[in-house]
């Protein structure tokens, strides 16, 4: 039985690792796959925040800095939270980046939740001069708390408030701290922002008090994640690696 000399078997192995690497780098380079080729069309709620303590903020740098490592031009679609999730799946945009938790009842065919860059917890959010008059949703019968429609907090206060709590569902964000501002709210249902190794990222000034910490299901993290459309083939990959490489928030 005749044998391969041995330079003929490392002349072999040597040539198929060198086509391994050539596939997996031609794969790496495949470009990401958009509705507008070269443009990654996003969802977010507000066009150009600017407030530091703004979640919005945060995640428009977050994929701008995304955007920028692909060499993706943005284009950012405004819209209401409540289903923004949808707009992937329905193939309107690329990405969803409104800040939306990962609960089974946002799947919908057509998109894929990206892996998780926060978590959040359920507060209340009141005015220093009434931190001694309130510390539980209990404490607001009668009162006025205001909540964003379709947001994770308004799930929260519909399944925790007690008879007689006075539920305010606005549209936005703005709206809702405008009317608090206004003092025609006695509490906001919101949340406190947590990074994945767990410290809290600062969403508010010494003007603000957050009170009635807890988890929307207790034991349980409720972590925000993007959602991605089916149809734009390499980005869910490309976003889950990004997470994975970057600091959430930046």
């Amino acid at each position: 039985m005749s044998r391969l000399p041995s330079y003929s078997v490392f002349a072999a192995c040597t040539s198929v690792a060198v086509l391994m690497l050539a596939l997996v780098g031609t794969a790496a380079a495949q470009p990401i796959q958009t509705i507008t080729p070269g443009v990654l069309t996003v969802a977010v709620t507000i066009a150009a925040p600017t407030d530091p303590y703004d979640s919005q903020l945060w995640i428009k740098r977050y994929v701008e800095r995304f955007a920028m490592e692909q060499s993706l031009e943005l284009s950012w679609v405004v819209v209401p939270f409540s289903e923004s999730w949808l707009l992937a799946s329905n193939n309107e945009v690329d990405l969803v980046a409104t800040n939306v938790a990962s609960f089974a009842d946002r799947e919908s065919e057509g998109a894929t939740f990206s892996d998780p860059f926060l978590y959040e917890r359920r507060a209340l959010r009141i005015r220093p001069e009434d931190e001694q008059r309130y510390g539980h949703i209990s404490d607001f019968i009668g009162k006025r708390v205001g909540v964003v429609k379709g947001m994770a907090a308004e799930r929260d206060l519909d399944r925790r408030a007690p008879d007689g709590v006075i539920v305010i569902r606005t549209a936005t964000f703005p709206e809702l701290y405008a009317e608090f501002d206004a003092g025609r709210l006695d509490a906001i249902a919101e949340a406190e922002y947590y990074s994945l190794d767990d410290e809290i990222i600062p969403s508010h000034g010494d003007d603000i008090v957050l009170i009635d910490h807890h988890d929307l299901t207790p034991g349980v993290r409720e972590e925000s994640v993007f959602v991605v459309s089916d149809d734009s083939a390499g980005l869910l990959e490309a976003i889950n690696a990004f997470i994975a490489q970057t600091r959430f928030p930046l």
